[in-house]
């Protein structure tokens, strides 16, 4: 159930909510129930326990056996969790073919609306009462901060008994959306277990894993792993899968993790016979993926008993690959090899929902997906296995009638999950917003952060790096730090800045104050000073040289063009082997001196690592809201850009609050 509920009652959608296919394709007046559907409608606080046989024959133990195999046929079978429209839901299971494809999806479970809301769940997949058939399971955060662990057993005929309650966190002792779950046999005792990856607050991050009782309960948690803040590990960076990729009879846990330099890695973390893990191996690592482009899946697609990799990668071109890697001798995933190749416009990422099993019963994993077609569509789709482990040709089954399913409603139980990919937040540059209307400049209230108090009021908003104006004085003998062509703003009669002196003569510029807005009182700093009070603040500064300078920088004089141009790059030449200053102009006749003279005082790397500019509305007084930027921002977040500059720095850091990490 989505939150908030749709009132049900209206004949219109009555009929779409019983719309549901049952048939390839075919539209009945209520869903067709399998003989053995539960009756009962129970819901997270009232559902009771129920009592289950003991294991049975044909037991999955890690790395064997078919995955949530539903009706104990041998076949592995998918299972949907479906948010109805009228707040109701249900499981839908497609029973698997001896080819591999799916029939029309019966209810395995069905509960009145009212009694779950879907955001709230963190479901899963495993047979965790060990009776070799498969089960659902799923955390459920309660409004009053309650963590409860369900269970529904799977009954052997594609149905699911009522929800057992196990294992439950008490209010303010586990946050929910801090979880992140995994299903395996992670002992080794033929029961699939859960893991939990807890991202604390402060960074430091913890496995726990809860060990499967002979009943399809689970018992307390104990810690499993733990990785320090140290590390830099961002838990929605990471794409997990479970499996027995070493083939020791205990299911692993491995990700796919996303760097900030754009680079991927493998890693796996071997089970141990405590349900523990042990410490994490690196393997295969590229620097030519695009994180959110890869998708991380698990199974034995050679049937060799063990468990290997394979991530579905949507290129940038529009192809799509799947990519498998085994575990080596060494204990690194490695051996990259591709399992299947798809022309560009034949799939949309978007619109699949993937999982691994064996869907034809020959002893090798397979993929299939639930595919959601732009015109209301709902199919399976099955990508068999042949004995190299390479994935053949799709096999397409059940179908839906257009409107019938409703892609974003239907949620697949698999037994492993991930947090939904984050980008890395940007460092932001706050720039001081300049009025861009006419005759703006007589409402600017000099907001740039030209000075001590402006650089350490854009670090507590949470800026990194500041963007400020360079300009010479009379001759280029003082290089200054005003945004302003002229002294508007500060105290004195008003004169351009680049025909006053510093510190002599009858209207020197030094010692001036601002007159109005934020900064008022504050003073005009020299160029060495703003870069030493930058360094103390920690931050990184761009520098941009005004066009106004062009005159005293190429003047025909050598002697003010050399003194100006020292004034320039000595200060950073005396500092940036401490520190990080970048420097460029809008002018074009300028840059291309800047470069040449940069290039001359081996100050290279001042022109890279700039931040782009996505700022789309233009800065007023008074200023604008910061609401006019989130569409562009979500571009620069979408784009990864790692250094984003603005005029609305507490806007943007509020906004990228969840957005990123």
């Amino acid at each position: 159930m989505r939150r908030p509920s749709i009132a049900a009652g209206a004949a219109a959608l009555c009929l779409a909510l019983f719309g549901l296919s049952t048939g390839a394709g075919s539209a009945t007046a209520t869903p067709e129930q399998p003989a053995g559907t539960a009756a009962a409608f129970d819901g997270p606080a009232e559902a009771p326990a129920v009592a289950v046989a003991g294991p049975g024959t044909g037991v999955r133990s890690a790395g064997t056996g078919a995955r949530h195999d539903y009706n104990r046929d041998g076949r592995s079978d998918l299972a949907a969790w479906y948010d109805y429209a009228d707040g109701h839901d249900a499981v839908r299971t497609f029973l698997a073919g001896s080819n591999g494809a799916f029939a029309a999806p019966g209810v395995g479970w069905e509960t009145p609306a009212g009694n779950y809301w879907v955001e709230n769940m963190k479901r899963l997949t495993g047979d965790f009462n060990g009776d070799g058939i498969g089960d659902l399971a799923a955390f459920y955060g309660y409004e009053d901060g309650r963590v409860t662990l369900l269970t529904w057993l799977g009954r052997g005929d594609g149905t699911f008994g009522n929800a057992l309650h196990s294992w439950t966190a008490a209010p303010g002792n586990w946050y929910f959306d801090a979880m992140t779950v995994q299903a395996g046999d992670f002992n080794g005792d033929g029961r699939d277990d859960v893991a939990v990856w807890y991202a604390y607050g402060n960074g430091n991050d913890r496995l726990f894993t809860m060990l499967a009782r002979t009943d399809g309960g689970f018992g307390p948690h104990t810690s499993s792993f733990e990785r320090v803040a140290a590390d830099g590990w961002y838990v929605n960076r990471m794409k997990f899968a479970t499996g027995d990729f070493n083939g020791d009879g205990r299911d692993d846990l491995a990700a796919l993790y996303g760097y900030r330099d754009g680079s991927v890695k493998l890693m796996y973390w071997a089970g141990r016979t405590d349900g523990g893990f042990a410490e994490p191996v690196h393997g295969y690592e590229s620097t030519g993926w695009t994180f959110r482009q890869a998708s991380l899946h698990a199974g034995d697609f050679d049937g060799d008993g063990r468990d290997d990799l394979a991530a579905w990668y949507d290129y940038a071109d529009g192809h799509d690959a799947v990519i498998g890697f085994r575990l080596g001798t060494d204990g690194k995933f490695g051996a990259r090899r591709e399992m299947l190749t798809r022309p560009a416009g034949s799939y949309d990422r978007s619109r699949m929902k993937i999982l691994t099993g064996d869907y034809n019963g020959d002893g090798r994993d397979d993929l299939a997906t639930l595919y959601g077609y732009a015109d209301g569509r709902v199919k399976t789709i099955t990508f068999t296995a042949d004995s190299d482990g390479n994935l053949d040709d799709p096999l397409h089954s059940w179908e839906s009638e257009p409107g019938n399913w409703t892609f974003s409603q239907v949620h697949m139980m698999e037994g492993y999950t991930s947090p939904t990919p984050l980008p890395y937040c940007p460092a932001v540059f706050g720039h001081g917003g300049w009025p861009t209307e006419a005759d703006g400049w007589q409402e600017d209230q000099i907001r740039a952060a030209n000075h001590p108090r402006g650089l350490a009021q854009e670090k507590s908003w949470g800026a990194a790096g500041v963007e400020a104006d360079l300009r010479l004085t009379k001759n280029g003998t003082k290089a200054v730090m005003w945004h302003n062509r002229t002294t508007y703003g500060l105290t004195g009669s008003s004169a351009p800045i680049s025909e006053l002196t510093w510190a002599s003569g009858s209207n020197p510029l030094n010692g001036r104050t601002i007159t109005r807005g934020p900064y008022a009182g504050e003073t005009v700093y020299t160029f060495r000073e703003w870069l030493d009070s930058a360094k103390a603040l920690g931050m990184v500064v761009l520098v941009e040289v005004k066009p106004e300078t062009k005159e005293i920088l190429r003047s025909s004089d050598p002697s003010v063009r050399e003194t100006a141009w020292s004034e320039v790059l000595d200060p950073i030449k005396e500092r940036i082997a401490s520190q990080e200053i970048m420097i460029y102009t809008h002018d074009a006749d300028l840059e291309l001196d800047l470069k040449d003279r940069i290039a001359a005082a081996g100050l290279s790397k001042a022109l890279t690592g700039h931040p782009a500019w996505y700022d789309a509305i233009g800065w007023q007084e008074p200023p604008p809201p910061a609401s006019g930027n989130y569409a562009a921002w979500q571009r620069a977040l979408d784009a990864d850009v790692t250094r984003l500059a603005t005029s609305w720095t507490p806007g943007l850091t509020n906004w990228m609050d969840g957005r990123c990490v």
